[in-house]
């Protein structure tokens, strides 16, 4: 159903499906980029601290099941199929769009299987986020970057606003310090009385490669600490456990292979930034890379980023609606002096890089590309199956 403003129609269907929000504790995580990587730690750690924990997160990378899961893993079909048969017609009746189905079925499976916590992902900012209606207790904030600007405002203070307009009057706000022109905003709620502002210092360590990780980390430490009613030991100990089983695909994710591939869900230009800091520390740069975006995204500017650590690039279209042509972006490469060849088919781009002689292929952009191109690769036996863990059978059994 594309997407709609306004919470009336998921509203509505929560109360159909006899608001099963009520049931359970939940935590929003807000933001531009890491709000996936921060809502599967803490779902972690609070998994490890004995709780059961339901966690919603989008897009999804490798099957639309994993958007909603419990201690890691993902609805089963018979699930989503019995969920669309009891209440497709209030579905079609409100008129409900895609992940406003998905929002309303979690907190539906959450209910029917029991769990304790829910750590959500928001979707697109906040405000008029389905997910909020999840009436959280707290909120994570991993900061803003330009984005959806005719949707969510056109000034990072303006897209903050929506984002952290999630939380509830009285809730716990855990936020870094920002920007000064962020800050303004985050004190502002906070000098109102809408929101208890918590400040996290960095963990010391994190489950995911990358320096930034440490701040994700930081966040979904801070509230483990705060809401899981244990000790700091008991809860330090969880997040050391969490910070060896915790398997989250995509983000800077290296797999063996003749040569090896590196899957990152580069698709911001901060996010960007964070690919090149980890090539140029790891790897003898420049190296061959198949990329693929949404036309929606900063594609220009990522392009100008990518081109010091990536040469050549194949580019490829995502498998979305909102695609940009594979052979737009490689003009777009070509013109900031990077050899660029493009093939719309995700499996040819693939082959195409693997024919280069290198020590590293990368695979960046958009989920649409990265996911399948991670599936792509396994089947040919090219990589070793992603994930560790029972959960790592989930999409390939």
């Amino acid at each position: 159903m594309g997407m709609k403003f306004g919470l009336d129609r998921v509203r509505r269907l929560l109360n159909d499906a006899g608001n099963p929000q009520k049931s359970f504790r939940t935590i929003h995580v807000v933001g531009t980029n890491g709000k996936g990587s921060t809502t599967a730690l803490l779902a972690e750690i609070l998994r490890h601290l004995g709780y059961k924990v339901g966690r919603i997160t989008s897009p999804h990378l490798l099957h639309y099941r994993e958007r909603t899961a419990i201690n890691n893993i993902w609805i089963p079909e018979e699930a989503v199929i019995e969920f669309v048969e009891l209440f497709r017609e209030r579905i079609e009746k409100h008129s409900a769009t895609f992940f406003e189905i998905t929002t309303v079925m979690s907190a539906w499976f959450f209910l029917k299987e029991g769990v304790d916590f829910v750590v959500a992902e928001a979707g697109l900012g906040g405000r008029l986020d389905a997910t909020r209606l999840l009436d959280g207790e707290c909120t994570l904030f991993t900061g803003v970057e330009l984005e959806h600007r005719r949707i969510l405002g056109y000034t990072e203070p303006l897209i903050a606003a929506e984002k952290v307009a999630i939380a509830r009057p009285g809730s716990t706000l855990i936020a870094f310090e920002q920007k000064p022109e962020v800050e303004e905003v985050l004190t502002a709620a906070e000098n109102a009385g809408s929101l208890i502002r918590v400040r996290p210092e960095p963990a010391e360590l994190s489950p995911l490669p990358g320096e930034h990780q440490r701040h994700n980390s930081g966040l979904a430490l801070s509230a483990a600490l705060l809401f899981s009613g244990c000790t700091k030991g008991k809860v330090q100990s969880a997040f050391e456990k969490s910070c060896r089983t915790l398997s989250w695909p995509g983000r800077l994710d290296l797999h063996a292979g003749s040569p090896p591939i590196l899957f990152d869900v580069a698709h911001s230009p901060g996010s960007v930034e964070h690919l090149i800091e980890y090539l140029k520390k790891n790897w003898k740069i420049p190296v061959p890379a198949v990329v693929g975006f949404l036309e929606d995204k900063f594609w220009k500017e990522m392009t100008k980023q990518l081109c010091e650590v990536l040469n050549p690039v194949i580019t490829t279209t995502p498998l979305n609606e909102r695609s940009l042509p594979a052979g737009s972006l490689a003009e777009q490469f070509q013109k900031v002096g990077v050899e660029a060849f493009w093939r719309d088919d995700i499996g040819e781009a693939m082959t195409l890089a693997r024919s280069i002689r290198s020590d590293l292929i990368v695979v960046t952009g958009s989920f649409f590309v990265v996911g399948y191109a991670m599936q792509y690769a396994w089947r040919n036996e090219w990589i070793d199956l992603p994930g560790k863990g029972a959960e790592q059978n989930q999409m390939f059994q």
